[in-house]
């Protein structure tokens, strides 16, 4: 259990909530077909019940959103992109799948890696937040993007093993094998998000009653 990190006060606590968009977690965007991001959309509810109760806690809450802006990108990022990928700038697919909780903070990306975004590293400088509860989508990339960084960084964080989640199909490889990969080397980060929210209220209710 990351104690350094429950010592933190809240408000210098963000819980980020990675790409839960439409291209994502929509069950609208399998057409006819089978429908498999199932494991998302459910995890994007469960991600925004809980960014609401941090709110009310005294948490900062933030949301990326991945926007493929080709105009954005250099010239050798653009040559592995097209214009009509996914959560491309203006599309449906682009938009939030779930509604920011009120207060909270949305940041657009260009890549995968929320850390290459200088507005998301300057919203935490600007709230002084030294705590991330990571939450989100893609395990393969934007989630575990977002996991090396802040460890590169110093960041204390966590990671509620509910709150991420990737395309169905990959639940018994891809996704398995990151699950797998935070289990044996950063088993201690990872805190289910009822524990979090209880430590939390537990804090809370210390610091109403000395009040």
């Amino acid at each position: 259990m990351p104690e350094s990190f429950f010592a933190l006060p809240l408000n210098r606590v963000a819980v980020v909530l990675i790409d839960f968009q439409n291209d994502f977690c929509s069950p609208e965007v399998s057409g006819d077909g089978p429908v498999t991001n199932t494991n998302n959309a459910a995890a994007a509810l469960r991600a925004n019940a809980f960014a609401q109760e941090a709110a009310s806690l005294g948490a900062r809450v933030v949301y990326t959103q991945q926007v493929l802006d080709l105009e954005r990108l250099t010239e050798r990022q653009r040559r592995w992109e097209r214009a009509d990928g996914l959560c491309a700038a203006g599309s449906w697919g682009a938009e939030l799948f779930i509604p920011p909780v009120a207060g909270s903070e949305v940041i657009v990306k260009d890549r995968f890696d929320s850390w290459q975004s200088a507005a998301f590293e300057e919203f935490l400088t600007a709230e002084d937040i030294d705590g991330l509860v990571i939450c989100g989508v893609e395990l393969v990339c934007c989630v575990l993007y977002a996991i090396l960084g802040a460890s590169e960084r110093g960041y204390h964080y966590v990671v509620p093993p509910d709150l991420v989640s990737g395309q169905d199909f990959g639940d018994e490889t891809d996704n398995r094998a990151v699950r797998d990969y935070l289990r044996f080397n950063r088993p201690d980060r990872l805190v289910p998000s009822a524990e979090i929210l209880a430590r939390w209220r537990v804090r809370s209710r210390s610091s109403s009653s000395r009040g």
